[in-house]
């Protein structure tokens, strides 16, 4: 093999490696890009709700927000927020769902919005699960909404808690699959520490399930949608939201299909009450 061949290849390997070894290392600011930064400020979202202290498994205090529904038989909706955001950028909705009488938790995850720890799969999880312990405890109809990084969230607490509906916004069937389509050049499947598979957890959600995110959805392939909604069994519903990119999913239609989502789940509810 010539000189300069074998240095141009050796050059390349190197590169790979390095680009490789960064990656491995670097994952859990690409996962999680907001961990530590200040918490973003909504005077109006602080008006209607009150900031409150949610205890974790491993000892962790995490503030959220919370506000209860206007009459009791209402639902509080939990809302898991995505990994570039925290809970404020969750704000439109959950003061929309205030309006309409629900109660809201605007859960926060370890890391985020000034909370201490470092996220990570299995610490949102146990986030997670004291959110709707918080919850629960007030409400005794629980609905999930998580966007996202927080669709994942949603599915592992749905998979394994007692809820009354589970919706996604913008979800995905993992987060590997996301990775290995955007860095296609390396062995993401084999690299990943954090997975949030969806997909082989969604079946075993007993609750009614919302699906919905855009068509133009640049970040997660509408086909995400599609596979998890293929995998969901019993009640089940899927929007595809036109034109809608991953940032506008709720003003360009999606706030109508939850309404009438939360909407059809107070026949059962009346039903059970009986």
């Amino acid at each position: 093999m010539p000189e300069a061949l074998w240095l141009l290849l050796t050059a390349i390997a190197l590169t790979y490696a390095i680009a490789l070894t960064g990656l491995y290392w670097l994952q859990g600011r690409l996962v999680y890009p907001l961990e530590q930064i200040e918490a973003f400020k909504s005077a109006e979202l602080e008006d209607r709700t009150e900031a409150v202290d949610i205890k974790t498994e491993d000892g962790l205090i995490l503030t959220a927000r919370y506000k209860a529904p206007q009459k009791k038989t209402a639902p509080t909706i939990i809302l898991f927020h995505g990994n570039g955001e925290d809970l404020a950028q969750r704000g439109h909705i959950a003061l929309e769902m205030i309006e309409a009488g629900y109660g809201v938790l605007l859960a926060e995850y370890r890391g985020y919005g000034g909370n201490p720890g470092t996220p990570h799969e299995a610490g949102l999880y146990a986030d997670a699960r004291a959110a709707h312990a918080y919850a629960s405890a007030r409400s005794s109809n629980i609905v999930l909404h998580g966007y996202s990084l927080g669709s994942g969230v949603a599915v592992q607490l749905a998979s394994e808690a007692k809820i009354d509906a589970l919706m996604l916004e913008s979800p995905f069937t993992s987060i590997v699959d996301v990775a290995a389509k955007r860095f296609w050049l390396f062995p993401v499947r084999l690299l990943a520490r954090d997975r949030y598979d969806s997909l082989s957890k969604i079946a075993s959600v007993r609750a009614p399930i919302l699906i919905y995110g855009g068509t133009k959805d640049g970040v997660i392939p509408p086909a995400h949608f599609r596979c998890l909604f293929d995998a969901a069994r019993g009640d089940k519903r899927l929007a595809l939201i036109e034109d809608a990119d991953h940032l506008d999913v709720w003003s360009m239609g999606g706030r109508e299909h939850v309404m009438q989502f939360l909407a059809s789940l107070q026949p059962a509810r009346d039903t059970l009450q009986a």
